[in-house]
């Protein structure tokens, strides 16, 4: 079988023609679990056994599901369903008069709380002065204090965390027999009353109600669904809510489900998505049939032993044998710089202006401190003497799916919001979010992603008064001892 031109290798036609009631596909990084995915569908489609009515296909993002929809007609020739969960949520809804709220809703609704809705009630306006008794400002200064700022930023991770767990209000009121939190616990249910409000008053849900919505009227409603095949890709970033809508459609379809997705780069869980449902998924389907797809066509074998070994340091992810055909001296090069705006445009002037270079960093104003630079479309970049080399720019979280001929990585410190992000969490985020396992375990994944983003190098840019923490391992994992300089 052959997809976008590529034939299929025996890991990837495995899962696809035994067809298990149950498969959990666990791929690595660039080992073609898209082609697989595709092909799934087409041996499906091609063999009779569904209709493309028949089969539901999901994916995350809305770029994710339009690049599935093109790849299933150039290769399938029919239109499938591919739909993200809050779109299948909307489908399902479809005869219920609301709107959908904005987006940035709940960011607004704090932001109000904060500035003026807290006001009018002094115990609230008590907790908050005693919370940053140490500044002893205005309100109106506080407001615009950093330490605020964060705890506001706080607020809405746990809020997002709170809804992605399928919770309600009353849920919410047990968090006080904790007595630990009762101050921040105050604080969030005030600004949970508000935005239930703000909401009601315009009849709008968000996108978590959507789904929430969704579940509950197919439970109530039991109406006849067509899907004999329900596909997931991505499925690491699965969160309870989402993963609650597909038990109902999977108990009122008896559809086989085919699960995709790589533990490894599960780097969500500050919004919601939960690693344990993919890495415990044969306890909710018993009769699960695992495949792994474990040769990288994106990575060279030097590269992919090494980030392979860095990532499997936790030793509570799946264990896997990557490899690759593809072999490249040398893959991982480490920069130490004292200048950085320097050292960066001297590395670019260094490389092949013929191939595509992928600028990552942990945050989206990290690139700031290296270069001034000028936005164009598609995340791509023109940078001042660099004129005509093809440079893009994101962040590491918002790489993930993507590769590039060369990859350069900014920031590889130690610092409040370096490679491992020194910054921590509020306490009060203990009782909604999933613990670390391993020492910084989501932040090494994401370190891992950004590795595995190259198809022949990567360049990690450390500042040599300040290295990550993370460089020990790594050059323990290299033969590399050189440090790289320039003049």
């Amino acid at each position: 079988m052959k997809i976008n031109g590529y034939a299929l290798d025996k890991e990837q036609l495995k899962p696809i023609i035994e067809n298990k009631p149950y498969s959990l596909i666990i791929a690595g990084a660039g080992s073609g679990k898209t082609l697989t995915l595709i092909g799934k569908i087409k041996y499906l489609l091609d063999q009779g056994y569904a209709t493309n009515e028949e089969i539901l296909c999901l994916s995350f993002t809305n770029e994710t599901t339009q690049n599935l929809k093109a790849n299933i007609q150039k290769n399938c020739h029919t239109h499938c369903p591919v739909f993200t969960f809050h779109k299948l949520a909307l489908t399902i809804l479809k005869e219920k008069n609301f709107t959908i709220a904005s987006p940035t809703l709940l960011e607004e609704t704090i932001t109000e709380f904060f500035a003026s809705a807290c006001l009018g009630n002094k115990t609230l306006q008590n907790i908050i002065y005693h919370k940053f008794t140490l500044f002893k400002k205005p309100w109106s200064k506080l407001l615009k204090t950093k330490s605020l700022l964060n705890y506001q930023k706080t607020i809405l991770t746990f809020i997002n965390l709170f809804q992605n767990k399928d919770l309600s209000l009353q849920d919410f009121k047990n968090f006080f027999n904790t007595q630990k939190y009762i101050p921040d616990l105050c604080i969030i249910y005030a600004i949970l009353l508000l935005y239930e409000t703000e909401k009601q008053s315009t009849n709008s849900i968000d996108f978590d109600d959507m789904i929430k919505l969704a579940t509950q009227y197919l439970k109530e409603h039991k109406p006849s669904l067509p899907y004999k095949y329900i596909i997931i890709d991505e499925f690491q970033d699965t969160s309870l809510v989402r993963f609650n809508l597909i038990q109902e459609i999977l108990h009122l379809t008896n559809a086989s489900l085919c699960v995709v997705g790589d533990d490894y780069q599960s780097i969500y869980r500050f919004s919601g998505c939960d690693n344990n449902l993919f890495l415990n998924f044969q306890n909710y389907f018993p009769n699960t049939t695992i495949y792994k797809l474990e040769k990288t066509y994106r990575n060279s074998e030097e590269l992919i032993t090494i980030a392979g070994k860095f990532i499997q340091k936790n030793p509570y992810q799946i264990k896997k044998n990557l490899k690759s055909d593809k072999h490249l001296k040398n893959p991982l090069k480490l920069i130490y710089y004292t200048n950085p705006k320097k050292d960066l445009i001297n590395l670019i002037h260094t490389l092949d202006p013929t191939k595509e270079i992928l600028i990552l960093s942990r945050t989206s104003y990290d690139l700031k401190n290296y270069t001034t630079y000028t936005q164009k479309k598609n995340n791509y970049i023109t940078i001042p003497t660099l004129e005509n080399y093809s440079i893009r720019y994101l962040t590491i979280h918002k790489s993930k799916g993507l590769e590039s001929d060369i990859v350069i990585l900014l920031n590889v410190s130690n610092d409040l919001y370096g490679i491992p992000c020194q910054r921590k969490d509020e306490h009060i985020l203990q009782l909604i979010q999933n613990q670390e396992t391993y020492p910084y375990d989501e932040e090494r994944r994401l370190f891992y992603v950004a590795l595995t983003r190259t198809k022949s190098r990567i360049y990690l840019l450390i500042p040599k008064k300040n290295p990550s923490i993370f460089l020990k391992e790594i050059k323990h994992l290299t033969a590399q001892k050189r440090r790289i300089k320039f003049p």
